[in-house]
Parts: structure tokens; sequence; C-alpha cells
């Protein structure tokens, strides 16, 4: 039997702690916690309503976030 390889990961990319959006009363995002490495795909599930294009646009700064913290390839993202 052999064994399997570990991939190994690459450095992170994007880290998010406890992002926070809110429009009004309706919370669009409530403490989204998240690590993107190099190399690495990730896919944002998640029914209607639920965040998945807030949470994209707070991370390439089309709408900023109400609180927590985006960093991007080293540089935190300050709205």
């Amino acid at each position: 039997m052999q064994k399997k390889e570990k991939k190994q990961i690459g450095k992170e990319i994007i880290t998010t702690s406890e992002v926070t959006k809110s429009f009004g009363r309706f919370q669009a995002l409530k403490g989204i916690t998240a690590k993107v490495y190099e190399q690495e795909v990730v896919v944002v599930l998640g029914p209607s309503g639920s965040g998945k294009s807030t949470f994209i646009r707070t991370l390439n700064r089309l709408e900023p976030h109400d609180s927590g913290t985006i960093i991007v390839d080293g540089v935190e993202l300050n709205d």
C-alpha cells in the first residue's frame, strides 16, 4: 500500500477574521473567518441571500465591511 503524499500548503494570500457587514438592520455577514492559500481553489457555497456575493465584494473592495479584519497578500484592507 502506498502512502498518499500531503500537498504542501503555500503562503496565506487571503485571511479574514470576524468580518461583518450589515445593510440597515439586515446582517449579511456575521463573523466570517477564513484563510486562502496560494494555489488553493476555493468555492463559496450557500443558499440565495446567505452573503456569498457580499463576502466576495468585501474581499475585492467593492463593498466596505463594517468590522473585522481582511488581509490580502499581506496588506490589511481598511475601509
